[in-house]
């Protein structure tokens, strides 16, 4: 009876590390390659709903910027943050009128 509870035990131990490692694997996006910032035009730019920081000391190992849009995501450097914080102080001034 003690191995069957053991068995139980160790099962769910496995099952519930499984579950998270892939859980943290799934949230962790690395770039493989990245379009240069300057390559990015600006109505795609525009559609982006969401943004993630990438920087070599990170997981990933490399400086980068994921793009979320609402159909695709891609790799750029981190200059177009800049780009973006621009897009969003016109956005808001345009509001503001």
């Amino acid at each position: 009876m003690e191995h069957k509870a053991t068995s139980v035990l160790l099962l769910i131990c496995i099952t519930t590390i499984i579950i998270l490692t892939s859980t943290e694997v799934d949230a962790i996006r690395c770039c493989l390659r990245s379009i240069p910032s300057k390559m990015i035009p600006k109505r795609m730019l525009v559609s982006v709903s969401k943004h993630y920081i990438l920087d070599k000391s990170g997981i990933c190992g490399i400086d980068a910027v994921i793009l979320f849009t609402k159909r695709n995501q891609f790799c750029t450097d981190h200059a177009v943050l800049d780009r973006l914080n621009k897009l969003k102080r016109k956005r808001s001034r345009g509001k503001a009128e």
